[in-house]
């Protein structure tokens, strides 16, 4: 599982997508979105992930910052997702574990070449009383 979570950082540093994070208290957010085809075949294979141009992948963890290192944790996360017509999204969210040593989400959705999608994604984590909210909008390209 290790392997997963070192493919889909490297896959998105590779193709120059950038991750984002937000901290909020002891937490933080971190989250990058990209087409399904970026991610290398084990990890769709694995987690029965569709590889295609019209598929977009939302990866998420939520990282305890008061563990040293940060350690990412298990977290209830909601992701919306909404083109420019206000049309909603259906979105597919896959827990990922890495034995005790890791959890991350991927929000699956489909996407039109040159759509804006805006995203909203709420996570509690485990153990905390509070939500972190966020919200972005990206463009992708599918051709």
């Amino acid at each position: 599982m290790k392997l997963m979570a070192f493919l889909l950082l490297m896959t998105a540093q590779s193709v120059g997508l950038a991750e984002s994070k937000i901290s909020q208290g002891d937490y933080e957010l971190h989250f990058t979105t990209l087409p399904s085809t970026f991610l290398p075949k084990e990890v769709t294979t694995a987690n029965q992930i569709k590889r295609s141009n019209s598929r977009g992948v939302l990866s998420i963890s939520v990282l305890n910052t008061q563990s040293q290192p940060a350690k990412a944790i298990a977290a209830d996360v909601k992701v919306s997702a909404k083109n420019l017509l206000g049309q909603s999204k259906d979105i597919e969210i896959k827990q990922i574990k890495e034995g005790d040593e890791a959890v991350y989400y991927l929000a699956l959705y489909r996407i039109n070449n040159q759509e804006n999608v805006h995203f909203t994604i709420e996570a509690k984590p485990q153990g905390s009383k509070q939500w972190i909210k966020h919200e972005f909008t990206r463009e992708f390209f599918t051709d």
